[in-house]
């Protein structure tokens, strides 16, 4: 099997988990390595807002366009990447009442889902699009539908969602101006994409559509959920194993000893499990465990840049598994050389010292 190294992209960290794979592996940090992870300085840190009571709240910011955008419990703010300058915020209707939304950046717009937190039998939810420079609002829509799933690619933001009171649907918009793009009744879609692709469930079988055309390219009888991928493969779950499956033909290649998780990262060379404290390394050609190491703390989202997986606990070499720093906690991306981290109700810049 020929492995598949995932494109560099420009600097920044325009999704949740990276890239709309939801990989969690920015291949473009060289400057934040196994050599300069111990020479971190603080370059700034800012507090975020606060609002008592709140549904919403901090979480991992994103990176673009010379910006970090933050959530916080009042809305979500924009900041300027060079030196922590608050440029924009943005405040929800009803903070008492808004969720920690799902963000991605797509041309310069800072899309977010997000939905009621009060209601149990009849949740809405909503998508909206800022301005990534100014945080002005380019358009809003209100959904008669949870979200419960959430990614952005090549311009088109797909969301889900289901609830007591609401018909089970995925529907596409168009990032620029929220116009929908195409709906699929009865189907809850993944917050994974592989080159444009994603994975839609519906009554046991699980189809992959087209992101821009909703068009169906393979279908499985199986129930499958894409928790990360590549360009040219999905790792997927069933409350089982882990399994890696082919995007283009949905052919399964492997199934994976061990837990399940949804703690997972890919380079295209490893695939990176976080189960409680333990964190494993598996060859993404066979799932061979490459190597396991056991935590201190459990273990949150593995992040990989420059060589290192970040953990929520030490950080580590991605190639062996060997503790390379002690413990970062908190929300955390790497890109552009600089480490952007949630801490508390902070959000902090660290870069290495020259």
């Amino acid at each position: 099997m020929t492995l598949a190294l995932t494109p560099v992209p420009p600097v920044g960290w325009e999704h949740a988990g990276y890239d709309a794979e939801d990989s969690f592996y920015n291949p473009a940090e060289s400057q934040i390595n196994a050599g300069t992870i111990g020479k971190l300085a603080s370059r700034w840190s800012v507090p975020l807002r606060r609002q008592e009571p709140t549904c919403g709240g901090p979480s991992a910011p994103l990176v673009a366009g010379g910006m970090v955008v933050a959530t916080d419990g009042r809305g979500v703010s924009g900041y300027r990447a060079a030196d922590g300058r608050l440029a924009w915020s943005f405040d929800w209707d009803d903070p008492e009442d808004s969720t920690v939304p799902s963000m991605a950046v797509s041309g310069g717009v800072v899309v977010l889902g997000n939905g009621d937190c009060h209601s149990a039998s009849d949740p809405n939810g909503r998508l909206v699009g800022l301005d990534l420079r100014t945080g002005s609002r380019r358009w809003k829509l209100d959904l008669d539908m949870p979200v419960n799933s959430f990614v952005v690619d090549r311009g088109v933001a797909i969301v889900s969602g289901s609830s007591e009171s609401d018909e089970t649907a995925t529907v596409a918009y168009r990032a620029t101006d929220g116009r929908e793009v195409w709906r699929k009744r009865g189907f809850e879609s993944s917050s994974a994409s592989s080159a444009g692709r994603i994975l839609l469930t519906r009554g046991g079988s699980t189809s992959a559509v087209s992101v821009t055309s909703g068009s169906v390219i393979w279908t499985k009888p199986r129930s499958l959920y894409a928790e990360s991928a590549t360009p040219t493969r999905f790792l997927v779950t069933d409350g089982v194993a882990l399994t890696l499956v082919d995007a283009a033909s949905g052919a399964p290649l492997w199934t994976a000893p061990g837990r399940q998780s949804k703690f997972l990262a890919t380079d295209g060379r490893r695939v990176y499990r976080a189960v409680n404290r333990t964190v494993s390394a598996l060859d993404i050609r066979d799932a061979r465990v490459v190597w396991t190491r056991t935590l201190p703390v459990v273990a949150t989202q593995p992040v990989r840049a420059g060589g290192l997986l970040y953990t929520g606990g030490p950080v580590l070499s991605a190639a062996s598994g060997a503790v390379v720093a002690p413990h970062r906690r908190g929300p955390q991306v790497v890109t552009g050389g600089h480490l952007y981290a949630v801490e508390g109700n902070r959000l902090a810049a660290y870069a290495p010292r020259s």
